[in-house]
């Protein structure tokens, strides 16, 4: 992998400095959040190039840019050391809010699809169309021309992903997104077109290369094929919850209660996790809609799952080079026998390091949703 040059450009996309001369340099990208990155200099700030709300660019086709959030000064004996850190460009997301739409019809809440008329039943629309509604709202086009964005544009909405609907209300728009991505096995991003002249905010459905399948160049990840260098393994249910007791409308005793959970059978025993859900004012329970206080609470529960992360490090000039046989979002087949992992998983999250002349990529992975009929491989079971 070719260690990149950081070039600054002004919010209005001009060209403002470059550096190639850092000391390190670290760039995580998210396939359903907001990722992060930190660069260090020696020398002098220039003020104007580093400043916050700048942004940065590592490649070519802006894949990889990201907006300036501080800037720190360290002087020492050494010299003067400058430390930059920022967000992706999904970090924009972050600076709005969602606003309830107008008129009685929406039940004070920002729905997508939006209904006409009060007890409406929406139909369904794909996980595209919802990011891109909010996006849109809240970015790119919203009413209040103030809260708009400056150069973001949607990518024309191709109607992929699963078909659902959604509610939300004053919540932040970054965590609205991913919590969509999420539920619908989807990805978001906004990325720089230099050619355009535009920020442009797409899905990013990923590329489906495991081992099973024969449209596309298959990527298995394994010690044993030298395309990983390690793997580590984390199962945890801390923070797990599988059942709620989702708030509607009322207050004390008076208040509408209804116990959600989103497992096909009520937990039970020590497997039942419990926890309570604030869900506003919402009085529709047992409905299909998005205005039921069933659905807003599994919604919210949501927000508990187990944790189940597998990262990997990959090494130089393995099997799979990133961005050229792979990249985020992808599904891929991840193997290890030591471990007891035979997988097909998404990339959810890659972190370029680059220091000292060397580099190194690390990944974190997803388990592949249940909805597109992968399940885990036992290795027991597997002949390879």
């Amino acid at each position: 992998m070719q260690i990149p040059s950081i070039r600054v450009l002004s919010p209005a996309l001009e060209l403002l400095g470059e550096f190639d001369a850092y000391t390190s340099l670290q760039f995580s990208r998210l396939w359903q959040g907001v990722g992060d990155f930190e660069f260090h200099l020696f020398g002098e700030l220039d003020e104007r190039v580093l400043a916050q709300g700048n942004l940065v660019l590592l490649d070519a086709d802006g894949t990889r840019a990201g907006i300036i959030r501080s800037v720190e000064q360290d002087d020492g004996e050494g010299g003067v050391t400058v430390t930059v850190r920022g967000q992706t460009l999904n970090g924009l997301a972050g600076q709005r809010t969602t606003l309830p739409l107008e008129g009685e019809a929406n039940g004070g809440y920002d729905v997508v699809p939006a209904l006409e008329s009060a007890g409406q039943t929406p139909d369904p629309v794909p996980a595209e169309t919802i990011l891109k509604t909010y996006a849109g709202r809240h970015l790119a086009n919203p009413l209040d021309p103030k809260r708009k964005i400056p150069l973001l544009v949607l990518a024309p909405d191709q109607g992929r992903g699963m078909e659902t609907v959604w509610m939300s209300r004053f919540e932040p728009l970054d965590e609205v997104l991913q919590a969509v991505g999420e539920y619908t096995d989807m990805g978001w991003g906004i990325h720089l077109d230099p050619d355009g002249g535009n920020l442009v905010f797409d899905v990013l459905p990923g590329v489906d290369r495991t081992d099973q399948q024969s449209e596309n160049s298959a990527v298995v990840f394994a010690l044993e094929f030298e395309s990983v260098e390690s793997l580590k393994y984390l199962r945890d249910v801390s923070g797990h919850r599988n059942l709620a007791y989702a708030g509607g409308a009322g207050e004390g005793a008076d208040r509408t209660v209804l116990k959600v959970t989103n497992n096909a059978e009520e937990p039970e025993g020590l497997e039942r996790f419990e926890t309570f859900i604030d869900c506003g004012t919402l009085e529709i329970v047992g409905s299909d809609t998005a205005m039921s206080l069933e659905e807003e609470g599994k919604h919210k529960l949501l927000d508990y799952p187990r944790t189940e992360s597998l990262t990997a490090t990959l090494p130089q000039g393995g099997s799979f080079q990133y961005r050229r046989h792979w990249d985020l979002g992808d599904l891929v087949t991840v193997l290890d026998r030591n471990l007891g992992v035979a997988a097909d998983m998404r990339i959810a999250q890659v972190t370029e390091r680059y220091e000292a002349g060397s580099y190194g990529v690390d990944i974190t992975f997803g388990e592949a949703p249940k909805h597109l009929g992968r399940v885990i491989r036992s290795l027991k079971n597997t002949v390879r």
